[in-house]
């Protein structure tokens, strides 16, 4: 069983409770990095075109009904570790179409499809750092020769990141990445091109400076960042 299955009915409320300091509504959060993958996406013409996206680490499927309104065209595939979740995914989706759930183990993708989109959203701190290079590498495996792999984290650069981490239930077992090793690591298994960028740097009280933050991507104090990468 997995660790999350406990919290999976519960799991919505608990991660309200840890960003509180924020404002901002978890779906927030999860429509925020769907509209920054779309975005980037778009710029290389894949936005309107019909694509395989995987969502790697779905959760109890928050983000699914984001990636159905940015994606449209998409025929979405949603895995996690927690069978509880993936029942609770499965429920919260089910008006929505060209859409599969499916339990696995972790390591072995279970499709035998290659994916224009992998998205990983928050998944590789729950990963065992040793384990990332066999992720990686079945990651590798199931992505088209020109698709995008998206690997979202929480930084450790950002002191409030820190603390929310620190005092949520759900990240118990959590190991945050540090963008230089996350780098590191994309390219030890085969990601030659990646794009870092960092985001979500005001809270809802500074909401007024909102538009500022596409210009900051480069500035590493983001409570969050993430990586584009391709073979």
């Amino acid at each position: 069983m997995s660790e999350f299955d406990k919290f999976a009915r519960d799991y919505e409320s608990i991660l309200s409770e840890s960003i509180s300091a924020y404002g901002f509504s978890p779906s927030y959060f999860d429509e925020y990095k769907i509209r920054e993958a779309y975005k980037f996406v778009k710029s290389e013409g894949l936005g309107n075109k019909q694509i395989k996206f995987l969502n790697f680490g779905c959760g109890t499927g928050r983000s699914e009904k984001f990636i159905r309104k940015y994606f449209k065209k998409s025929i979405i595939f949603s895995i996690d570790v927690s069978e509880k979740s993936i029942e609770i995914a499965r429920e919260n989706n089910r008006e929505l179409d060209n859409m599969v759930f499916k339990s696995f183990d972790g390591y072995q993708i279970p499709f035998e499809d290659r994916f224009d989109i992998i998205f990983a959203a928050n998944v590789f701190h729950h990963i065992a750092h040793e384990e990332h290079p066999v992720v990686l590498k079945r990651i590798y495996q199931n992505l088209n020769e020109n698709g995008f792999l998206f690997i979202f984290e929480h930084n450790p650069l950002n002191p409030l990141t820190v603390k929310i981490v620190r005092s949520c239930e759900l990240d118990r077992d959590a190991k945050l990445l540090s963008p230089f090793y996350t780098n590191r690591i994309l390219s030890q298994n085969g990601f030659g091109w990646r794009r870092l960028r960092f985001m979500l740097f005001f809270p809802k009280y500074f909401r007024f400076l909102l538009p500022l933050e596409k210009y900051m991507g480069k500035i590493p104090f983001g409570a969050q960042y993430y990586f584009a990468a391709q073979k």
